[in-house]
């Protein structure tokens, strides 16, 4: 549900050219192997079908220490009910202190 949730705000807010990065192993494992997980077969069309509206998009299966600002994000969007996307608004000021600390790793 994530990554769809993920797929449409990025279509809804007009981004092009977007890097899906996730620490999910079933995640990885649905798109590498989706006939294998018949129980996630409509979630799966839904987000293949929504991915064809983005220009240029590419999914990335990384370490849980490589995603510590994605994971920062979805602890205050979950714990500050925070359900539309503040990051279009300019995020909240600790972000992009994370970001450039995550891009010198």
């Amino acid at each position: 549900m994530a990554i769809h949730w993920a797929v449409s705000d990025m279509i809804n807010t007009r981004q092009q050219r977007i890097l899906f990065e996730s620490n999910c192993a079933l995640a990885k494992e649905t798109f590498l192997n989706p006939s294998g997980f018949y129980q996630h077969q409509h979630i799966m069309y839904e987000i293949s079908a929504r991915l064809r509206h983005l220009q240029d998009w590419s999914f990335h299966h990384c370490v849980q220490e490589r995603n510590i600002v994605a994971q920062e994000v979805a602890k205050t969007v979950t714990n500050d009910h925070r359900y539309h996307s503040y990051i279009a608004a300019g995020g909240p000021s600790w972000l992009q202190h994370s970001i450039e600390r995550e891009a010198r790793t």
